[in-house]
């Protein structure tokens, strides 16, 4: 009797966690439909060196399908696969898995009849998940490792250097120079197991979920330099139908043609996804000195507002895309006697911007030092060991600009003592690009 009252009451409890504090328009730590792992590092020549670990959490009894999109620092999609969860179910991934052709082995109950590969628990669901690829297959297509051929790893690691990837035929990242593929992730729930990326045409009307049901975080890990840092993934959540209090968060509306939404450039802006929007405008603190000698950095995910065309997007290796740089309104340094330095401006430093030549950010996704030493951006560094910087973010494109003047982007703080430790942790949100109201909500189009 004690243990049918126990799982009664814990059932209670994950039912109201289903239906948590979500609210649409603003970015928190709530089960979501989407997931961004911002940035990643991965050193190929070193394994000691950096990596990156995510996780991705089925916050629900039902199985699901987990649909992972690797993407270069040019947000370029490079390979895409499936992770099948049970109810519950939780993956971790290490990234340098997936950069020497190792893959998450899942299995919806069709192809793991003995419940071996993806056993599920008392509380869980376990289904024949529809789709035909991946671990929702036949037994013979349920990852095996190594999963990617010698051709697809070449491509991987070649498109996230920033050196020619034979399977596209172009460069597809920034080169470093130094053998560290980097990028980012985006982590959809959809329906059945695919083969596509966010960027085809018709995955949001045949293949995409909008069940606020996964959650995870992620770690540098860098075993070398003895730390390792973590915090939660962006969870981006959709807004399944116009009502209120449906067990997905507060959804009073539809995402609508015109209105920013997470993927809307890969929609004609269409508002397919009814995913919200990120933030555009940040604050956070800077320590370059004291017990955090590291200094700090700033992971910087950006819109470029476009989307890959042509040969998978690629462009000459001796080019780069038609948006690079990106620009930024401003960003701005303050010490801590509120002493304002302007680090990177348009020109005359006045808004709408004017079109200067100094960029903070240029990449889609960046770490960016803040005492220099950058072999992308502009090296901003504030002129005080101590204080806080303001990042205004939107930018407008030159032509064709689909939000002129607005531009979602994501900020994490990073600081560490060189070889001690390192803390990291979400800057501050100064704005949301989908904008909420007290008697409604005004969908900024």
């Amino acid at each position: 009797m004690k243990k049918i009252a126990f799982c009664l009451a814990l059932m209670s409890l994950l039912a109201l966690g289903g239906s948590a504090i979500a609210e649409i328009g603003t970015i928190d730590a709530v089960p979501a439909a989407t997931l961004l792992l911002p940035y990643f590092e991965v050193d190929l020549g070193n394994p000691n060196g950096i990596t990156t670990l995510f996780s991705v959490n089925n916050a629900s009894a039902s199985a699901a399908v987990a649909h992972v999109t690797v993407w270069t620092d040019q947000s370029i999609p490079t390979l895409d696969f499936d992770i099948y969860l049970t109810g519950y179910d939780v993956q971790t991934l290490n990234i340098r898995d997936i950069f020497n052709g190792i893959l998450p082995r899942t299995a919806d109950a069709g192809s793991d009849s003995g419940d071996t590969i993806s056993p599920k628990g008392s509380l869980s669901q376990d289904i024949n998940f529809p789709g035909s690829t991946g671990p929702c297959g036949s037994a013979s297509t349920v990852y095996t490792n190594p999963a990617l051929s010698a051709a697809l790893i070449a491509h991987l690691r070649a498109s996230h250097t920033g050196q020619f990837s034979a399977l596209y035929g172009g460069c597809s990242g920034a080169a470093y120079g130094d053998n560290i593929a980097r990028g980012y992730i985006t982590v959809d729930s959809v329906v059945q197991c695919n083969l596509s990326f966010p960027s085809d045409a018709g995955y949001f009307t045949t293949l995409a979920d909008n069940r606020n049901i996964l959650w995870g975080d992620y770690f540098y890990i860098n075993p070398g330099q003895n730390f390792a840092t973590g915090t939660t993934l962006v969870h981006v959540e959709a807004c399944p139908t116009p009502s209120v209090g449906n067990g997905a968060g507060h959804c009073p509306f539809s995402f609508a043609a015109g209105n920013y939404t997470f993927y809307g450039r890969y929609n004609a802006v269409a508002g397919q996804d009814q995913r919200e929007p990120l933030a555009s405008t940040f604050a956070s603190r800077y320590i370059n000195g004291g017990n955090f000698d590291g200094g700090t950095d700033l992971i910087v995910w950006r819109d470029s507002k476009t989307r890959p065309v042509g040969a998978n997007g690629t462009h000459s290796c001796s080019g780069a895309p038609s948006w690079f740089p990106l620009n930024q309104s401003d960003v701005v340094s303050f010490d801590e006697q509120e002493h304002p330095t302007d680090l990177c401006f348009q020109g005359s430093n006045v808004s709408p911007p004017t079109g200067g030549v100094q960029t903070c950010f240029p990449l889609e996704t960046q770490r960016i030092h803040l005492a220099g030493g950058n072999i992308i951006g502009s090296n901003p560094t504030p002129p005080t060991p101590f204080g806080w910087m303001y990042l205004n973010l939107n930018h407008t494109l030159a032509s064709g600009d689909p939000y002129p003047g607005r531009a979602q982007a994501w900020v994490v703080t990073a600081m560490s003592a060189l070889g001690k430790y390192e803390v990291g942790y979400d800057a501050i949100q100064l704005d949301n690009l989908t904008q909420t109201v007290p008697n409604g909500v005004i969908l900024i189009p």
